[in-house]
């Protein structure tokens, strides 16, 4: 049986001449392939530390102790008292004070990296609910190449529990620079073998930079098969089959195609795309004068996020100043969104192969998971996690909407209504919709979801409101009656008679401007159903394409707390809106940003055919989409 190494295969794969040499019978060394291990970043004593920390927490003697610490500094502490003390006085007696301070930097940023994977475990009991093993090593994994039988051996880093993917394989790395590509390609392997060794199971991967600041690069599940497909399995062939792997045949009646070869080198490519680009997004900067270092790449389903840490007093309202620069220096398609977060500074740069996220995968999701009474998705965020707001939050209560046309406005109105009808039989919860458009709403104007007719002018809205307001008042006595303090507390009593009442207003401009008494009872019934309706389950969703001081007034506003902003004409709109400039870069067509009362946050908003729209809301006439069937009411 032949024997390869993982080392050794990723050598092979990025290195023809490296692989040359293994097929003439030579014995081809792998350190320089092998970074992390050098002297001066002290790579293998960083792996050591790191099992060692792993194997501390998840050790059954040590478990409640171990989930007691919150803190990046506790989890030093341990290491500082068992070995990382004596490690760092060596190299001081020594006189490398540098290596010293470095070592001991990349081990307290992988301790505060720790603290953000118990975070992320939603469900944290102890340290066996974040690492699966830690330094394992892989072996008798046996690998069918055409007529050969092929065993490959290594040692993983780390497998961890994934919030999303259930698994990741990580890898920790303590330098950076061309070698990144050789990364993926080392996780690719280890996520094909994973499943073998361990069968049932299946991987996404993530590479973890300790340089020592801390950076990530996240790779899905399918990237990692492309690139295992595309670059790993041919050279498999080529060294223990003597020949390539045989393509699939090109039918003869058709001219000559991108075979499925090709297709998953293309892919395997993209995935070392973001990193490239952030390379050249800190050259760029550069070149400006302004010092940042890379930080990470997220994949969003609509930009590619790039997370830089500014040198010390590179301010963020500089990198900001050159986001135009930045988007003629890297020829763009769009001025990329600059703005400061938690530790770094986001850049998103627009991707050419955007997706579209369609409303039916959100309910799918919803279906196997935890459910709330009131919530619905805001769209899909950078990091590829749905944003779901919930209507029974004092922070989302009621929602004010802007987007120029062509911004995805009503599209994100129409998935809003829908995924709340898709949740809730027409007697627990009814929509009073206002459409001036007329198209936005079209084809429901008969279903048992409407608590009054669409409304399409002034009158009929205004009236709506004032429907609206009473019925608030009413439910007050109700809920006082019965000594309930909400409608959501009233439905959880199993009385379920009233129904949450939804307003949409897919253009409320005109009500403002048509003149002063109807602008004057606007904004005083809105702001009386803003400040009570939450109790009585009546909610408000007011939406604008003209998001300017006469139309989105201080009082309109600041009794609307959630804020939905997708493209806007000018800065002066999104400030207006969001109290920040950035809306008038987004990409249109369901980008937005959205402040739920945690600050501003970047989503793609999903998208609900017409036809589904309809039958969402369980119109008549068309009972063969009726959304029970559509989508597996439960």
């Amino acid at each position: 049986m032949a024997r390869v190494t993982v080392t050794q295969l990723k050598c092979a794969v990025l290195d023809p001449e490296w692989r040359r040499r293994w097929l003439a019978g030579e014995k081809p060394g792998t350190l320089f392939y092998n970074k992390s291990g050098n002297g001066k970043v002290h790579g293998t004593r960083f792996h050591q530390e790191t099992e060692l920390l792993a194997e501390w927490l998840t050790n059954p003697k040590h478990l409640a102790e171990g989930a007691a610490i919150v803190s990046a500094e506790g989890l030093l502490d341990i290491l500082w008292r068992s070995s990382l003390q004596n490690f760092t006085d060596e190299l001081l007696a020594a006189g490398k004070t540098d290596e010293a301070l470095a070592f001991t930097a990349r081990i307290r940023n992988y301790c505060q990296r720790l603290i953000e994977l118990r975070k992320r475990r939603k469900d944290f009991d102890n340290w066996q609910d974040v690492f699966v093993c830690a330094e394992k090593e892989i072996k008798g994994v046996q690998l069918p190449i055409g007529p050969t039988v092929v065993e490959v051996v290594g040692r993983v880093d780390a497998v961890r529990f994934h919030p999303k993917f259930h698994l990741e394989v990580v890898d920790y790395k303590l330098s950076q620079g061309t070698q990144q590509k050789l990364d993926m390609v080392q996780l690719a392997i280890y996520a094909h073998l994973l499943p073998l060794w361990r069968p049932g199971c299946s991987f996404c991967g993530t590479l973890e930079y300790y340089l020592p600041n801390f950076m990530e690069i996240p790779v899905s599940p399918k990237q990692l098969a492309d690139i295992y497909a595309g670059l790993v399995e041919p050279v498999l062939y080529e060294m223990f089959a003597k020949a390539s792997k045989p393509a699939p045949a090109t039918p003869k009646s058709k001219p000559a195609q991108a075979t499925p070869e090709r297709d998953r080198s293309h892919a395997a490519a993209e995935v070392s795309a973001g990193s490239d680009l952030a390379t050249k997004v800190v050259a760029a900067f550069g070149e400006f004068n302004l010092s940042v270092e890379a930080m990470g790449v997220v994949e969003g389903p609509q930009v590619r996020r790039i997370k830089l840490k500014p040198a010390p007093g590179v301010k963020v309202a500089s990198l900001m100043t050159r986001a135009a620069d930045l988007r003629v220096k890297l020829a763009l398609d769009a001025t990329p969104l600059i703005e400061a977060s938690k530790g770094f500074v986001a850049i998103d740069l627009p991707r050419a192969d955007r997706q579209t996220l369609v409303l039916h995968d959100y309910l799918q999701e919803r279906k196997a998971g935890k459910k709330s009474l009131m919530t619905f998705p805001v769209g899909v965020g950078v990091d590829g996690e749905t944003i779901v707001s919930d209507f029974s939050d004092s922070n989302t209560c009621h929602v004010l909407v802007a987007g120029t046309s062509g911004s995805g406005k009503s599209e994100w109105l129409k998935t809003l209504v829908a995924s709340l009808a898709l949740g809730h039989p027409p007697e627990h919860i009814r929509f009073a919709l206002v459409d001036p458009k007329i198209l936005t709403f079209g084809g429901v104007k008969d279903s048992p979801y409407l608590w009054k007719p669409i409304a399409t002018d002034i009158e009929s809205a205004l009236a709506i409101l004032g429907a609206a307001a009473a019925e608030m008042d009413s439910r007050y006595h109700v809920l006082a009656r019965y000594g309930h303090v909400s409608l959501s507390e009233r439905f959880q009593a199993g009385m379920v008679d009233l129904p949450f009442v939804i307003l949409v207003f897919d253009e409320f401009a005109d009500l403002i401007l048509t003149g002063r008494n109807e602008k004057k009872e606007f904004e005083e019934t809105v702001a009386r159903i803003a400040g009570k309706g939450r109790a009585a389950g009546i909610h408000l969703v007011l939406a604008t394409q003209r998001p300017d001081r006469t139309v989105v007034t201080g009082l309109i506003k600041s009794n609307l707390p959630m804020k939905v902003c997708l493209r806007v004409t000018n800065a002066t709109n999104s400030l207006i809106v969001l109290g920040d400039a950035g809306a008038e870069t987004l990409l249109g067509k369901g980008d937005l940003l959205c402040d739920m009362g945690k600050g501003v946050v970047r989503a793609q908003s999903y998208f609900i055919p017409q036809t589904e729209f309809s039958a969402a809301l369980g119109t008549p006439s068309h009972p063969e989409l009726r959304s029970d069937t559509c989508f597996g009411r439960s």
